[in-house]
């Protein structure tokens, strides 16, 4: 269900018809910038709320519990989206910036869906055929997606693996029946 409402996101983001010049795309940049910030700082505070409520362990412990409780909160498909998103803004930006050079295989007036088709599909690992970064900037961005999402995958696909340690290992505090005689 998580992965259909991440498609589904996706294919409303994929469908964005209008198109883009360098002053339109510097607005976008700048008002997704503030929206980025005020969703770390969201992140930040509800972490804090979470951390404030758990149970005094260890400082590093109770600290990444409380991240990791409000990311799973807040579920698969907004962290995929935000993941998408943020990279498509820096893609954006970086035509923004440079758009006769940045980029090759775009229109003159790119779509915004074509910076986030560029991010989604940079992100497992396998850029687009048709449109490549060709400023210095771009494609060192592309290669740090690729290394962030890589990264992110394989964290995703391992916990799926200690929770299959943790379902196959036996309960040590459970009580031993033939050893308390029931």
């Amino acid at each position: 269900m998580k992965l259909a409402i991440l498609c589904g996101f996706i294919v409303v983001l994929g469908m964005i018809r209008p198109r883009l010049d360098p002053e339109s795309a510097g607005l976008i940049v700048l008002v997704c910038g503030l929206v980025t910030l005020a969703a770390v700082l969201g992140f930040v505070g509800a972490t804090r709320r979470t951390f404030t409520g758990l149970p005094v362990v260890g400082e590093g412990t109770r600290v990444a519990s409380a991240v990791l409780v409000v990311l799973r909160r807040t579920g698969l498909p907004f962290l995929g989206l935000a993941f998408f998103l943020f990279w498509t803004f820096v893609y954006l930006g970086l035509w923004w910036f440079n758009p006769e050079s940045s980029f090759t295989g775009l229109d003159a007036n790119p779509r915004f869906a074509d910076f986030f088709y560029y991010a989604v599909t940079t992100a497992f690992v396998s850029p687009p055929g048709d449109i490549a970064a060709t400023s210095r900037g771009a494609r060192s961005a592309t290669m740090i997606e690729m290394l962030t999402g890589f990264a992110l995958l394989t964290a995703y696909l391992s916990s799926f693996v200690d929770l299959a340690r943790r379902r196959e290992a036996p309960q040590a505090s459970a009580p031993d029946d033939a050893a308390t005689g029931d």
